[in-house]
């Protein structure tokens, strides 16, 4: 169970908006969060904001075309998307 810090992190990830619609040039797009896999363990993936489309979308999303393909349809990676992020909470 996330511990109360955690939330309003969480919180104020998904109210950055979509990172990549951001990336695009199109801000305040409504976010879920996505969990960048590194390891197994879900809790302990950094995170960045996709909206439902980029996120689940089966056309265009990470979880409906792949990373591998994400990636490279919208020239961009997590990685960098989660550095932006990052940024924007001035961590």
């Amino acid at each position: 169970m996330a511990t109360k810090s955690e939330r309003e992190r969480n919180r104020k990830i998904a109210e950055l908006g979509c990172s990549l619609c951001r990336h695009q040039g199109n801000e305040g797009t409504p976010a879920e969060l996505h969990h960048i896999r590194r390891t197994g363990i879900r809790s302990l993936s950094p995170i960045i904001p996709l909206c439902p489309f980029h996120h689940r979308g089966t056309s265009a999303g990470i979880h409906g075309i792949g990373r591998k393909s994400w990636e490279k349809y919208h020239q961009i990676t997590e990685e960098i998307l989660l550095e932006k992020t990052k940024e924007l909470l001035n961590e």
